[in-house]
């Protein structure tokens, strides 16, 4: 870990750079507070529960209809 010795000015307080890091750090393991727990739930249900079949085929589809997501040139242009 790299050790900041800055200081700078956040919401009126002066912080060093390591309480800033630690600042996102928490905010980031908290979630996104824009998120409601409906929302938490169905992107679970997606990526770990019975939606993820369904997601993961969704993904593909738009993964082989986009060249520039799916990584493979448009033969029609």
């Amino acid at each position: 870990m790299v050790k900041l010795t800055a200081t700078r000015v956040h919401n009126g307080r002066v912080s060093s750079g390591e309480e800033l890091l630690e600042e996102r750090r928490r905010r980031r393991r908290a979630g996104d507070p824009r998120l409601s727990a409906e929302g938490r739930e169905l992107f679970q249900r997606m990526t770990t529960g019975d939606l993820v079949d369904e997601f993961q085929a969704g993904l593909d589809a738009d993964l082989a209809a986009d060249p520039l997501l799916g990584g493979h040139h448009d033969d029609d242009g």
